[in-house]
């Protein structure tokens, strides 16, 4: 069970409280100036607690978020009643609408456990955007950069009412990395443990951009949330920014 998305998930803007929200959809939205996107309908799959749909939705974007946790999405309802969001698997869901730009972020796409998932999932994604329309998602756990992936991590935060000491290491098995995360949570005088692992397939970084191509987008492959370009030496995240034809 992963109790992030689930039993934690009310904890989970508390986890991640240090993630660069505001410097990625910063490049977000430096990417749909640059591509010229006039529209204003969003999409964002995998959009868990919604920070991202938040800060969007200040811009004027209209927003629509998809994920796979009841959960998680019932964090986000708390925050805005300005976003649609609803249940739904990336590779299989289907709102019979077509947007303008459609987001994937924070490693969500290596939840597909195969290429042939990856190429159901790109499909899916290609035929709920518009002709000329921005396909956004980034990958953390690219072949190229796996050495970085397996150094260890540990995060306490405190609170008024509570401590929250998360604890986290990758490593690999065969084509896929797990991901191990253990935490555990002190408040009301109790202490609550929480472990699980996340089965996450590790993609070659110019794979990716054959199945993109061929599903039918232009693809740039960029090293991070930056304008700088990746090459295969690059150590931060993958990000695609990829025009549907």
């Amino acid at each position: 069970m992963e109790y992030l998305y689930k039993k934690y998930a009310k904890y989970y803007d508390l986890i991640y409280a240090s993630k660069g929200y505001d410097e990625e959809t910063k490049f977000i939205k430096e990417m749909i100036r640059k591509h010229s996107i006039k529209g204003r309908e969003l999409l964002e799959v995998g959009c868990g607690t919604g920070n991202h749909a938040v800060i969007l939705q200040k811009s004027g974007f209209r927003i629509t978020g998809i994920d796979l946790n009841e959960e998680m999405l019932s964090v986000a309802r708390k925050k805005t009643n300005k976003i649609k969001f609803a249940q739904g698997d990336m590779r299989s869901f289907r709102l019979n609408k077509k947007f303008d730009i459609l987001l994937c972020l924070f490693s969500t796409i290596h939840y597909n456990q195969s290429t042939d998932e990856l190429k159901k999932t790109l499909q899916n994604f290609h035929s709920h955007l518009r002709k000329g329309g921005l396909l956004i998602f980034d990958m953390g756990f690219n072949e190229e950069r796996w050495d970085e992936k397996k150094g260890r991590t540990l995060e306490d935060y405190r609170g008024k009412d509570m401590d929250l000491v998360r604890f986290d290491k990758s490593t690999r098995e065969g084509k896929f990395g797990l991901f191990h995360m253990a935490y555990i949570l002190f408040k009301d005088n109790k202490f609550n443990f929480g472990s699980e692992v996340h089965k996450l397939r590790i993609f070659k970084t110019p794979e990716v951009k054959r199945i993109l191509e061929n599903v039918g987008f232009d693809a740039e492959i960029y090293s991070g949330y930056t304008k700088k370009r990746w090459d295969a030496k690059s150590q931060n995240y993958v990000v695609f920014a990829a025009v549907k034809r």
